[in-house]
């Protein structure tokens, strides 16, 4: 399933309804050109709506990561003494962006480089695509640590900064 049907699937029906309406639907066979105008689409016709897209986004972005991923961080976290040397592991293993760490009991998390091609494809992504992200992190340090985390934007690459920064608290 591509990613534009994707996000379509975890809105709630009268969501849908409203910007579907508006911007109408996409192909599944869409090219990833096409699927990111139309997310970026989604996006900007949900601000003018008032309708909020945080929750949307992170499901779709929990639905990311591989279960292959998911199995491997288990691994780690299960053999690793603190979660400093997880995170260290989880580095090592190229899960999460190679830039984790732990400072003041919440773990940072940072990419240096946009790691979604949807964003790549077009200019001026809408600024709620990073949700997405956020929610690749949810599921992640949720799954592993068996209970919710909270994932915080501090800073993106949409919004103009030179890396995305994500605060994970409550583990």
């Amino acid at each position: 399933m591509n990613k534009a049907k994707r996000l379509i699937e975890n809105m709630d029906t009268e969501s849908v309804s409203a910007i579907c309406s508006e911007i109408g639907t996409i192909d599944e066979n869409a090219t990833p050109l096409k699927q990111a105008r139309y997310i970026n689409d989604i996006l900007n016709t949900a601000d003018k709506k008032g309708i909020c897209m945080t929750d949307t986004m992170r499901k779709c972005g929990g639905c990311c990561i591989s279960t292959n991923a998911l199995k491997i961080a288990k691994k780690l976290y299960a053999k690793s003494n603190s979660i400093a040397e997880f995170l260290d592991l989880l580095n090592e293993a190229d899960i999460g962006g190679r830039n984790l760490h732990i400072s003041d009991n919440k773990i940072i998390a940072v990419y240096t480089k946009c790691y979604c091609n949807i964003p790549k494809k077009i200019t001026g992504m809408n600024k709620n695509y990073c949700e997405c992200s956020a929610g690749w992190y949810k599921k992640l340090f949720s799954e592993v640590f068996e209970k919710t985390v909270s994932v915080k934007i501090l800073n993106t690459i949409l919004n103009g900064a030179e890396e995305c920064t994500f605060e994970i608290t409550d583990f």
